[in-house]
């Protein structure tokens, strides 16, 4: 598990600061990283043919780019680790996930805020857009993100994964990604799983409240205990990994999920599925992931 591990870079010193996250993962798992830097064609418009594209322009830009990129690869974070590096022509977001598709990707780690040119890698860019149709799990990262302040000093705190739960298998799916990754990211430290389930008190009487956040915690207890019985796919054991629980009382899930975030000492990552009880219309407006990858600003761990 994580054993391949993308990371698509602009040129910008933002993006590669994901290189200690990916590090950390690849020296635990005894994994490759791949640089993948896209070039998008220079192009100009004229009013008799169209786009045209400049190819003078792009000879001149596929050299640099596989420059910078043997450059990244000698990045004193990614010493004794094995790399790769591959400039692609296309746009940037389906470059990415048509390379992590060929080369059957493990992990894509992105930072949310680089530049492509002038192009903001902002919610709704190229972040945004391989979040919502890339098929291997994908990590992404802030660029104030206090993670990655502390894997760049090669130190972590006791790492804390949030992941929220709504009883439905689909969103139970991220558990055992969610647990190698925090037990890798912890390092010599220790590695947490905290489960949620967000329970809305919204036009309900009290009686009728109780009784959810009885089944709630039933429900929550016995994924717990399932775990710690049976263990998790892909994971012999469970080795530093703590698991806890918690019931969110919130007008709505997404915004539940961002609450216990941040409370009860916080979670470093928040680990979710692309859809749960959402239904198979992934990313729709309104879908719970959809709106915690707008909002949060914590790293998201995403599993579809």
């Amino acid at each position: 598990m994580f054993q391949d591990i993308l990371i698509p870079l602009d040129g910008s010193s933002r993006a590669e600061k994901v290189l200690p996250v990916a590090a950390r993962i690849a020296q635990v798992t005894d994994g490759t990283i791949s640089l993948l830097q896209a070039v998008w064609p220079p192009s100009v418009y004229m009013a008799s043919v169209g786009e045209v594209v400049l190819p003078d322009i792009l000879d001149e830009t596929i050299p640099a780019a596989k420059i910078y990129l043997e450059m990244v690869a000698q990045n004193s974070s990614l010493e004794n680790i094995r790399t790769e590096t591959q400039v692609v022509i296309g746009h940037p977001a389906e470059a990415i996930m048509k390379a992590a598709k060929a080369d059957n990707t493990d992990l894509v780690i992105i930072c949310s805020h680089g530049y492509t040119g002038e192009m903001l890698w902002s919610m709704g860019s190229i972040a945004g857009k391989v979040a919502r149709h890339v098929s291997s799990p994908i990590f992404i990262l802030y660029e104030h993100s206090a993670l990655l302040a502390e894997l760049a000093n090669a130190s972590v705190r006791p790492l804390r994964v949030l992941v929220p739960l709504d009883g439905s298998q689909h969103a139970e799916a991220v558990i055992p990604k969610a647990a190698m990754l925090a037990v890798v990211l912890a390092a010599s430290s220790h590695g947490e799983l905290h489960l949620t389930r967000v329970v809305s008190s919204r036009g309900k009487e009290k009686s009728r409240l109780d009784e959810e956040l009885g089944r709630t915690a039933h429900y929550l207890r016995a994924v717990v205990e399932n775990i710690r019985k049976h263990g998790l796919s892909d994971m012999e054991a469970l080795p530093d990994l703590s698991l806890t629980w918690s019931i969110t009382k919130a007008e709505d899930a997404a915004s539940g999920i961002i609450q216990a975030a941040e409370n009860g000492g916080g979670c470093q990552v928040i680990a979710m599925t692309a859809h749960g009880q959402g239904g198979h219309q992934l990313w729709s407006l309104g879908n719970t992931t959809e709106r915690v990858l707008q909002a949060a600003r914590k790293p998201l761990f995403i599993v579809h």
